[in-house]
Parts: C-alpha cells; sequence; structure tokens
C-alpha cells in the first residue's frame, strides 16, 4: 500500500511538471506566432496609430483587470512588464526591486540612498552672494506671479454661461520634473502633489487661458480626482458628468494627463532632478523637442475603444477628432504630436461625448516649463480643427 502512494505521488509530480511544460510552450507560441493584427480589429483607416499589443496573454489581462492599465500604464510599463509589475509590484528591469520586495529591509536602505540621487550640486553658489541669490529668486518669483495673474485675469474676465470645452484633469496630481523655478515636494506617491501650482492643473490653466484668446470659451474644472488613485476614473466620471448637466453647451471635453515612466520626484525628498542624468534618456527624447529655439513638451492623445451595451456612443467618433487635432499639431509644428494611441480595454469616460478625448501633454521626465509653452500651439491646433468643423463664438 505504501509503494502505491508513492507511485501514485510520483505519477502526479510528473504530470504536474508535463502540465507546466505544455503550458509555456503554448505560452510560447501565441506570444510569438499569434500576436494581434491591428488592421483585424479595427480597420486599414484606424490601423497605423494603433498601439500595438505585446502578445495575446497581455491584452487578456489588461481586458480582464483594466485597473492593471490604469494604474500601471501611467508609471511607463509595458507589456510583459506590465504584467509582472501588476501582480508583484517589481519592476522586470531592476533585479534591486525584485529583492526589496522580497526584503522589506532593503526598501528602507534603498529611501535613504535615494535621497543623494539626482540632486543639483549647485557649485557656483560659493562664487555667489547670499544677496544676489535672494534678489534672483525674489524676479524669478514675480515673473511666475505676473504670468499667473495674466492668466488668471483672462479667465475672469470671460463669460462662462456658455462653454463649449471643457478640461478637466483625471489625475489631477500628476506633476512634472521640479526645477528652481518650479520647486515642490512629491505627495501622495511619486511624481504627484496636490499643491496644483506644479501638477497638469497649472498646464490646464495655460491651455484654457490661449484656447479663450483663440476664440473658444472653455470651462477648465481642477477638482482633484485621484485621492484614491484607483478611483480616479470612477471620480472623474462623476465630475464630469455633473458638470455636462450644468452646462449642456459643452461639447468637447479634454482629459489632460501626462505621461509617465518609473518615477523622478521621490515622497518626502524636495531636491531637483539631474534631466541628463534621469535612467531613461531615450524617454526624455521622446517627449522633448524645440520650437523657435525653446524646449517644449510633446503630446499624445489616448483613445479607448471599449465600450458596453449602455454606452450608445461611437469610439471612432472620439479617435477622428483626436487625429484631426494631432495631424493639424504635426502640420503647424512638425513633430510636435506623437500621434493617437486607441486602447482596446479601456474607455476613459470618453462615451459621454463624440468629441471627448485624452491628451497627455508631456510626462514626468519633462519640467512644467516646459509643459507649459507646449500649450500655446496645442492651443492654436485645437482651435483651427473646431472652428473648421463649423464653430462659430
Amino acid at each position: 500500500m505504501l509503494y502505491r502512494y508513492y507511485s501514485y505521488s510520483k505519477i502526479n509530480k510528473i504530470m504536474f511538471l508535463v502540465l507546466v511544460l505544455i503550458n509555456l510552450f503554448t505560452y510560447n507560441w501565441l506570444t510569438k506566432t499569434c500576436i494581434i493584427d491591428s488592421k483585424q480589429v479595427i480597420g486599414d483607416s484606424f490601423s497605423e496609430e494603433y498601439d500595438k499589443m505585446d502578445s495575446i496573454f497581455v491584452t487578456a489581462i489588461n481586458y480582464a483587470i483594466p485597473a492593471i492599465d490604469i494604474a500601471f500604464t501611467s508609471q511607463g510599463y509595458t507589456g510583459k512588464d506590465l504584467t509582472f509589475s501588476s501582480f508583484l509590484n517589481a519592476k522586470v528591469k531592476n533585479p534591486i526591486n525584485i529583492l526589496k520586495f522580497q526584503i522589506p529591509v532593503l526598501a528602507q536602505i534603498e529611501v535613504k540612498e535615494n535621497k543623494n540621487l539626482n540632486i543639483v550640486i549647485e557649485n557656483s553658489q560659493n562664487s555667489v552672494s547670499e544677496e544676489e541669490k535672494e534678489e534672483k529668486e525674489k524676479v524669478t518669483e514675480e515673473i511666475k506671479k505676473q504670468q499667473d495673474n495674466e492668466a488668471q485675469t483672462v479667465l475672469e474676465n470671460k463669460n462662462f454661461d456658455q462653454p463649449y470645452l471643457l478640461i478637466y484633469h483625471t489625475h489631477t496630481m500628476e506633476s512634472y520634473a521640479a526645477t528652481e523655478k518650479n520647486k515642490y515636494e512629491a505627495k501622495y506617491g511619486y511624481d504627484r502633489t496636490n499643491d496644483l501650482n506644479y501638477t497638469v492643473a497649472k498646464v490646464g490653466d495655460y491651455l484654457a487661458e490661449y484656447l479663450i484668446r483663440e476664440g473658444i470659451p472653455v470651462l477648465h474644472d481642477k477638482t482633484i480626482n485621484d485621492y484614491n488613485y484607483d478611483k480616479s476614473y470612477v471620480n472623474s466620471l462623476a465630475t464630469v458628468s455633473k458638470i455636462l448637466k450644468e452646462h449642456p453647451s459643452i461639447k468637447v471635453t479634454i482629459d489632460l494627463h501626462r505621461d509617465g515612466y518609473g518615477a523622478v520626484m521621490m515622497p518626502g525628498v524636495d531636491s531637483i532632478p539631474v534631466l541628463s542624468k534621469l535612467p531613461n534618456q531615450d524617454f526624455r527624447k521622446k517627449y522633448v523637442t524645440e520650437i523657435n529655439g525653446e524646449k517644449v513638451a510633446k503630446v499624445s492623445f489616448i483613445i479607448g475603444s471599449r465600450r458596453t451595451p449602455e454606452m450608445k456612443e461611437d469610439w471612432r467618433k472620439n479617435y477622428e477628432f483626436a487625429k484631426k487635432i494631432s495631424d493639424r499639431l504635426n502640420k503647424l509644428y512638425p513633430g510636435l504630436s506623437l500621434g493617437v494611441q486607441v486602447k482596446p480595454y479601456s474607455e476613459y469616460n470618453q462615451h459621454l461625448l463624440e468629441k471627448a478625448i485624452l491628451i497627455e501633454l508631456g510626462s514626468n521626465y519633462n519640467t512644467l516649463e516646459e509643459a507649459i509653452a507646449t500649450t500655446k500651439y496645442l492651443a492654436k491646433a485645437i482651435s483651427e480643427v473646431i472652428n473648421e468643423e463649423g464653430y462659430s463664438n
């Protein structure tokens, strides 16, 4: 009887190993040979901007659990890296993070070390007097206040009874790499703060100002929807739905974000990062360009194609509107737009209107100054598309 038990146990182990090997072989075959062809999904007219899927496995995971994509694509993960990180909270490309996940003590050591990373060492301070430094800071502060006051004056003097375009932020606390001019301490996670003077909300102020100057009535809502990050889109849906009910004149909504990769601004650390020493310089280059000698942040457009039976709007109309703006932006300022990505497992509240789009203006590798510098160019492209479609002030 004992011999039969051990034999049975041995057979079970062998069978388990065989099943594991079969699954690994099948997964490997699927990821290499059965990648979904975007042209089969949405047709030739949409395939050029369609977001390429890494594998059937990753697509299935993201479609079944959309929170994974929402939470981690904003941190720069894609493909297998996205899926692995979602479940284990560890970065595949960084073995130290895997060890940190398994041995929590290491995480504490890393936090202490990070405080000394990416800090600008101002050797010039030795040759500059305290009086000169203070005077420079006062001038910088005066310029900043003047710009903010001008923007606020323009917004306050406009009649918002009949706004045509709404700017809002699902991730209102998304911020940029700090600079001496715009220095802040990250809170509520990496590269985030509830001081809206340093987030996408401040960028939204400038975009609204330039759109108004172009003749488009704008309402800019700065409700913080992401104190609970996992419920950001639920919260922003409630925010936008309420605004649309109060202002039926709104025909266009822009959910203004920024892209992200890893972490630049660590919570509780008020240092200034050295942009040239950030770990992924290709990502920095992806989102920065120059126009008229000024560094500006590039723009990308995100459209969700997921629709449930109760959502009547056709996502292709959202896509076509985003595509027109993207194309116009590149026509006016070649290379400023990175194009339109279609996400098949999300809808980003875009079912509310036919012209509801999500814009990522720069990334956490950009500075706030670079993002703000883009707004005048983006506003021009948006206003031209809107006016050509028949809107008149």
